[in-house]
């Protein structure tokens, strides 16, 4: 399925929680969902536009606390409900991740040992940023006060990537080893060659 067509439907999943303008959705999708989906305002606004001509959204202008600009806030439709519903229960497309980090792995005997290892680093200590991040999001939800239906769904997502980043830490910690390994040997290799 295209970017766009779910971009579409993480928009409606997002008014359907409350009316928002383009500014607060990119917002509240970047710190609700943003441990695992991104979009961006070029990709936001086009989409919006679309969705009020197709009238799965509907435009409510509102003006501003700061100053009497006028803001632009949606709120979803009764078909933009279906439709999300609709998308909600279609099945998932199979999915191929793009790890760039793998990809540079795979191609890592065209460079010293070392540089592979510095890229495993760097990526341990952003999924270690991003594990305490989550671990905090993790922890407000958990001691959410509330009925909130949606609140054992967002458990879902996190857990999810809390498992996949805590995963991710163990992986680079077993490549750390085999490339600290790697770098052994090729020093020792190096080593007999100038004597």
């Amino acid at each position: 399925m295209p970017r766009e067509s779910t971009c579409r439907f993480a928009i409606l999943g997002m008014l359907c929680r409350e009316p928002m303008s383009g500014y607060d959705l990119r917002s509240t999708i970047e710190r609700s969902v943003g441990h695992f989906w991104q979009e961006s305002y070029g990709n936001l606004y086009p989409t919006l536009e679309r969705m009020a001509e197709e009238r799965l959204v509907e435009l409510e202008p509102e003006e501003s606390s700061r100053g009497g600009r006028i803001r632009k806030v949606y709120r979803v439709t009764a078909a933009g409900r279906t439709a999300l519903a609709e998308w909600l229960r279609r099945p998932v497309p199979p999915h191929v991740e793009r790890n760039e980090l793998l990809l540079k792995l795979f191609f890592g005997a065209q460079v010293e040992p070392a540089d592979s290892l510095a890229q495993v680093e760097r990526s341990r200590a952003e999924a270690e940023g991003l594990l305490a991040a989550l671990r905090l999001i993790d922890e407000s939800v958990r001691h959410s006060k509330g009925d909130d239906p949606e609140l054992p769904y967002w458990h879902l997502s996190i857990r999810a990537g809390l498992l996949g980043l805590e995963a991710h830490l163990r992986w680079c910690d077993e490549a750390r080893e085999a490339l600290q390994r790697m770098e052994r040997t090729t020093d020792s290799t190096k080593k007999r060659r100038t004597r």
